[in-house]
């Protein structure tokens, strides 16, 4: 009899069994944890977030850090043609390569952090508006 019904409603036992196991695929895929290419493709992408990236220098001094001044700049890899095709929000790349612009100017002192980027966290706050006016504005036209 319930065959019967399955050929009414149009389904066979094997797309039956499918929609069954979906939802246990599903979990499956949320356990796998994301791929570097995806944690790194969303930190550059949060980089076109103009009040995140204030945020991040002004309250959480990571930019203090000589191994966050090494990661920024390994970033740029996501410049290039064949990773900038996955990027969403380009204005990312142009927050990346001001980011790294300023950071190259640092040096590490006696303690292990950076110096020379005091200032750093006042421009972004100061500034942030108007970078991100002139990007929108530039990938307008």
């Amino acid at each position: 009899m319930e065959n019967n019904n399955d050929a009414i409603n149009g389904t066979t036992l094997e797309q039956q069994q499918q929609h069954e196991a979906q939802p246990e695929q599903q979990a499956q895929e949320a356990d796998v944890p994301p791929t570097r290419f995806e944690v790194e493709l969303e930190f550059v992408q949060c980089l076109a977030n103009v009040p995140y990236v204030i945020f991040l220098f002004s309250q959480q001094q990571i930019w203090r850090d000589p191994k966050f001044k090494a990661y920024l700049k390994y970033l740029e890899y996501w410049c290039q043609p064949p990773y900038a095709q996955c990027i969403v929000y380009p204005n990312c790349l142009f927050m990346l390569k001001l980011l790294n612009g300023f950071m190259a100017s640092a040096t590490v002192n006696e303690d292990g952090l950076l110096e020379g980027l005091e200032e750093l966290p006042k421009v972004l706050q100061s500034q942030g508006g108007q970078w991100m006016n002139e990007m929108v504005e530039r990938w307008s036209t």
